[in-house]
């Protein structure tokens, strides 16, 4: 695939965004290896090389993880090959343990490490300023606010890099990444590199005597950056003989100029960031008397100013939070408190349907949900279609005791007025007070199915169960003295078949379960109705997480859910550790085939690499079994029933086990033939409480009916509907 950074015509203009502009930045470095991670929002600049690469002759690849990739750019500038990785800010964390040490190491090439942090959390699980993690690593940093600025300052990068011998980091924050703009693209350079390594081991070997040599070195680099910082291009001022001066960086800063009179204000952008150009920003400081900082998220230009004992008006004036990004209206509000602008007009609101995130139609994480939540199953009433005619305690009767006769039905019809009416029948409680409150051992909770079981020979008919039931929904047989409960007929209950309203529905139940969940298209399994994450804390969490609620000792399995290309990433040291200390927990590894959330790039179970090559497909059952896992069940997730089986089954089982859920993301397939609902719904609405498929509504006339535009043909809701009123569309 051909990519615009490729073009070769200097002084021309491309219309980019800021993550194809680093990359352009990049080549035309002369950049010999590009790594990354798939994560949003810097996925684009490792999109755009990979496109690039077999056309400008440099190596692109989608590494496991952000360390994994991190390491290999630092081998390559360590031969004297100009490298490039990128990440997000969460992904900055899983490299942080390699670019603490790279830091004293330092590098023989320019090595650039991009960073793209997300404020207000667009796609991320928190916020996070990268330039405090330049103070950290003590490394230098620029601050990009436009794709133009992306470009240059990602050239210019390698060189600084070559000059200090150290990394240099660049952020860019969501609007940078993906916002366009024309940028004017330079010259390919040429560089002739002899590609070898130093194997001078004091220089690259982090053992103590070394490390707080190299710490010293690292102190003198630094002192070298801030001299750069304090003449770089990127720091300019503008003198407009204000006695206002703002001082910026990032987007925020060209929020303010498009907000203000830039001609009634000076001006110090700030590029360079760290290390911090303080003589530069006292200079600036005596031109004027009165000093504005705009700067997202965190107030780092603020306090770098304040150790200058210099007054500022900064966030806490302003009336600007270190929470979520900032907009031109918020810039022109904050300026307005001040005086120095005109309040923004009212704008007009627009009354749109909010629109919350989902799954797609036909994803498979949905189904395999759904099947999680149905492996405890109990009839639940529409009180609202109920008409009280008993034909449920009839076919109940006469399906389990072969006589009609509601004294003898597991679902009884309670009839409070003429119209208010129900029927109840068990519920299938997770706690089971029925279970607790029976001294005779006569009850028990199937662990499969969570259906309630009574032991005939067991029961001595004191009733303390009944009493115990929160439904009403244990009943006593007065010839036998014994008591009986609805069993669901083994999940194929008569009442629901025959129920003539349709009132009555096999559910499953959401959030019984402990599902620790993780990152990705799958975290939002914890919306409803699906309602079956409860956890999500970073890449590869989820399995440590239920590991430790396992050794807390609560009750029953614990599951932990992943996709595949988490697992790759981060969920192998978790599995191996539940191995090793057989922790009884069950691991989900939804695999999709891809990295869906983030753009569908390749995974090592794709059998493709960033350029399009053939890779070997690495089988996550084979590693699964490698690391010791001896129950590992694969199941298709659109196979409820199966998938229904397969989690039933692990529930007994003692130890570690893993469910492989697979089936390629939907996104990347044809779609199948549409479905369609028939005039046998009775509008139960199982389709939509509990499976929550998007391309399923309900009419204001209350009928179930089906988008086409936006079905993708899976089939489940076929396979769920009680009352097989969906089918696909005959083929005309």
């Amino acid at each position: 695939m051909t990519s615009k950074i490729t073009v070769n015509k200097p002084n021309s203009f491309l219309l980019l965004n800021g993550d194809e502009a680093v990359a352009r930045g990049a080549v035309e470095a002369n950049i010999k290896v590009a790594t990354a991670y798939p994560g949003t929002p810097s996925t684009e600049i490792l999109e755009t090389l990979s496109q690039a690469a077999k056309t400008l002759n440099f190596y692109a690849e989608w590494s496991v993880n952000e360390i994994v990739s991190t390491e290999i750019a630092a081998g390559a500038s360590m031969t004297g090959a100009r490298a490039i990785v990128s990440m997000k800010h969460v992904g900055l964390n899983v490299a942080s343990d390699a670019i603490m040490t790279l830091a004293y190491t330092g590098v023989e090439s320019g090595l650039v490490i991009v960073v793209c942090d997300d404020p207000a959390l667009h796609s991320s699980q928190n916020e996070q300023d990268t330039r405090y993690f330049a103070v950290h690593s003590k490394l230098p940093l620029l601050d990009a606010g436009n794709p133009q600025e992306a470009l240059n300052m990602a050239k210019e990068a390698f060189q600084i890099s070559e000059n200090l011998h150290i990394p240099i980091i660049l952020r860019l924050t969501t609007r940078v990444a993906h916002g366009k703009a024309k940028v004017q693209i330079g010259n390919f350079q040429k560089l002739e590199r002899n590609i070898s390594f130093d194997k001078n081991g004091s220089r690259w070997v982090m053992v103590p005597a070394n490390a707080i040599r190299q710490h010293r070195v690292l102190e003198e680099k630094l002192t070298e950056a801030k001299q750069l910082s304090e003449n770089s291009p990127f720091n300019k001022i503008e003198d407009n003989n204000s006695e206002i001066g703002i001082i910026g960086s990032g987007v925020g800063y060209y929020y303010a100029r498009s907000v203000l009179d830039t001609k009634k204000f000076s001006w110090l952008k700030l590029g360079f960031i760290h290390p911090f150009p303080s003589e530069l920003v006292k200079l600036f400081a005596s031109k004027v008397k009165q000093l504005v900082i705009i700067e997202e998220l965190r107030p780092y230009i603020e306090e770098n100013i304040q150790r200058l004992k210099l007054d500022i008006t900064g966030k806490a004036a302003l009336g600007l939070s270190e929470i979520g990004e900032y907009t031109p209206d918020k810039i022109r509000g904050a300026f307005a408190k001040l005086g120095l602008a005109e309040k923004a007009s009212v704008s007009s609101v627009l009354d749109l349907q909010p629109r919350s995130p989902n799954l797609c139609p036909g994803c498979t994480h949905r189904a395999f949900y759904y099947a999680l939540n149905s492996v405890n199953q109990h009839v639940t009433c529409d009180s609202s279609k109920c008409i009280g005619c008993g034909t449920c305690e009839k076919v109940c009767s006469f399906e389990k005791e072969h006589v009609s006769n509601f004294a003898r039905s597991r679902i009884r019809v309670v009839r409070v007025n003429e119209t208010d009416k129900g029927a109840v029948t068990c519920h299938v409680c997770p706690d089971a007070p029925c279970v607790v409150s029976c001294n005779s051992g006569a009850l028990s909770k199937s662990i499969k199915t969570g259906i309630i079981s009574v032991d005939e020979n067991k029961c001595v008919g004191c009733g303390l169960c009944v009493k115990a039931c929160l439904y009403g929904a244990v009943f006593l047989d007065s010839n036998k003295k014994k008591v009986f409960i609805c069993d669901t007929c083994q999940g194929d209950p008569v009442c629901v078949k025959n129920c003539p309203k349709y009132a009555l529905t096999l559910v499953g139940r959401a959030n019984d379960k402990i599902v620790a969940g993780d990152i990705g298209c799958y975290s939002l399994g914890f919306l409803p109705p699906l309602n079956t994450v409860q956890s999500c804390l970073c890449m590869g969490s989820g399995i440590s997480q239920a590991a430790g609620m396992a050794h807390a000792g609560v009750n029953g399995k614990v599951f932990a859910v992943l996709g595949d290309s988490t697992f790759f990433h981060a969920g192998m040291p978790g599995l191996l550790n539940v191995v090793y200390n057989r922790v009884n927990v069950c691991v989900i590894i939804l695999d999709n085939r891809i990295v869906a959330m983030t753009g569908h790039q390749p995974t090592p179970a794709s059998g493709r690499t960033a350029m399009s090559d053939d890779a070997k497909i690495v089988s996550i059952q084979e590693i699964v079994k490698s690391v010791g896992i001896d129950k590992i069940l694969t199941v298709d997730p659109y196979d409820v029933k199966a998938t229904v089986e397969a989690i039933r089954e692990v529930l007994t089982y003692d130890g570690p086990c893993v469910i492989v859920s697979q089936r390629s993301c939907p996104l990347l397939i044809e779609r199948g033939i549409p479905c369609e609902v028939t005039e046998k719904c009775g509008s139960c609405g199982l389709c939509i409480t509990n499976f929550g498929c998007p391309a399923i509504t309900k009419t204001s006339a209350g009928r179930v009916e089906i988008d086409s535009t936006l079905c993708s043909g899976c089939g489940v809701c076929v396979n769920i509907c009680p009352h097989k009123a969906i089918l696909r569309r005959k083929i005309q």
